[in-house]
């Protein structure tokens, strides 16, 4: 094992989370908040020495990583980066509680949209930094789907894969950085035009910042209390829509489009079979909330649908999609956006295979001489290649009921368990209140927060990767 190497990204890792801190601190000058700006200075300069010592303890050390070493990381930045993004909450005074503190910045990271305080009561220096996490949490979410996921993915079917991968042996940690930048300046270059939407329909700048940086993450935190409508008129919302289906869309796809900058990369951002599933959800649960809201509350109900699907659950209104059956909304949060997205659950490129691998299966049943391959995208796909998706959508599935019983096991009852454990698989905190109004994450005891931050992770792990890392033959290897 890479130990070396491990422990050399790990540095990587906190060099990178005192950047952070150190922007958070000088926006901290330019809102007026002198002590916020000094604790998360102090922060950055702390955690960004640890870093210092072990990049210089692991640096020009020969090794190169394997699968397994990516996989380990992979659990121990999504275990240990959330502790050190929960200290500004405590030293800025917005929770004396280390369980909500670390609950809120597990929430941020891996762009659930969860919390247990209230915006209106926090300093903007928070509100910003709660932005911030969910921002750069898109883009790392995004980042290992495509370098290390798609990595351990290469005898599957490649759900992670696309142009972006290129791998050679020994490079897994290196293609994070390359990667990385690509996708950081793709989503950088969204929320640019967020923002600028935003301020041209009269939102102001803070939350337009907020905003910008919160929906392309299909995030779902907002920077005031209650609903949207309050503060952003018809033409902000429709700007964030589209920023929250653009995070919800395959990254590759749209770095074809940045790249490439043609009629064709532009419509393919579209026409992708993904984004057509994306539309396709939206449509059905657009149909589904007029139903049962009403046609008078079309765009609502429409705009909330986008927020939805997407994974960032912005409430719009007062009637919108939580009108809708909570079984439709929460099997809908358990599909998920694009696989190489920022939206959780299952990916509906999974959904979309397991139902080809299903109908070929069923016309076999009727031919069974017949020769029948599953064919998708213009390729042909063997039946061993479906056996990823199936543990995969097997595992979610388990892991979904033993989350559900172990949530009624602190004393929720059944209804409560299955709404807040979908919400935290699929990374989608809002779903909570969109199915159940009796009760909110602030009703959570701190060991069933400690439980939805475990879920939470587990969603963003994916449940395979999570399984793989307790798996002796991986270790082996």
């Amino acid at each position: 094992m890479a130990i070396t190497r491990i422990i050399l990204w790990l540095g990587n890792t906190l060099i990178f989370c005192a950047v952070l801190a150190s922007l958070t601190a000088m926006i901290s000058l330019t809102l007026v908040e002198p002590r916020s700006a000094i604790q998360f200075g102090a922060l950055g300069l702390s955690i960004g020495s640890v870093g210092l010592v072990f990049v210089f303890l692991a640096y020009n050390m020969p090794s190169q990583e394997t699968n397994s070493d990516a996989l380990l990381f992979l659990v121990l930045f999504w275990i240990l980066v959330p502790v050190i993004m929960a200290l500004p909450y405590l030293f800025s005074g917005s929770t004396d509680d280390l369980v909500i503190a670390y609950f809120e910045a597990v929430s941020a990271l891996t762009t659930t949209g969860a919390s247990t305080l209230e915006a209106d009561n926090l300093p903007k220096s928070i509100l910003f930094w709660r932005s911030l996490l969910q921002w750069i949490g898109g883009v790392i979410v995004a980042t290992f789907a495509v370098v290390i996921l798609a990595a351990l993915n290469l005898t599957g079917t490649g759900v992670h894969r696309s142009m972006l991968f290129t791998l050679k042996r020994g490079e897994l940690f290196t293609r994070i950085v390359g990667i990385g930048r690509i996708i950081f300046g793709i989503y950088l270059g969204i929320a640019i035009f967020t923002f600028a939407g935003l301020i041209m329909s009269g939102v102001e700048i803070f939350e337009s910042l907020c905003l910008s940086l919160t929906a392309v993450s299909t995030g779902g935190l907002m920077p005031r209390s209650g609903i949207l409508g309050d503060y952003v008129n018809t033409f902000g919302v429709m700007v964030l829509a589209l920023s929250c289906l653009f995070g919800a869309m395959s990254v590759s796809v749209l770095w074809d489009s940045f790249r490439l900058r043609s009629w064709e990369s532009v419509q393919k951002v579209f026409s992708d079979v993904e984004s057509r599933g994306l539309f396709t959800l939206v449509m059905m649960l657009t149909l589904f909330g007029l139903f049962f809201a009403g046609f008078t509350h079309f765009k609502t109900v429409f705009f909330e649908a986008i927020f939805f699907v997407s994974s960032t659950g912005f409430d719009y209104h007062v009637l919108g999609v939580e009108m809708v059956s909570p079984v439709i909304l929460i099997s809908i949060a358990l599909i998920g956006g694009s696989a190489l997205s920022t939206a959780g659950g299952v990916k509906i490129i999974r959904i979309l295979l397991l139902l080809r691998h299903v109908a070929t299966d069923l016309n076999r049943l009727t031919y069974p001489s017949r020769v029948l391959p599953v064919k998708f995208k213009g390729q042909i796909i063997p039946d061993k290649a479906f056996l990823s998706i199936w543990m995969y959508f097997f595992g979610y599935t388990m892991v979904f009921a033993l989350a559900t019983l172990a949530l009624s096991a602190t004393g929720l009852n059944y209804e409560v368990s299955v709404a807040a454990g979908a919400s935290a698989l699929s990374n989608m905190g809002p779903l909570l209140d969109a199915t159940l109004s009796e009760i909110t994450y602030p009703d959570f005891t701190n060991p069933q927060l400690m439980l939805l931050s475990g879920i939470m992770l587990l969603g963003r792990v994916e449940v395979l990767a999570a399984f793989a890392i307790i798996s002796r033959n991986v270790w082996r290897r």
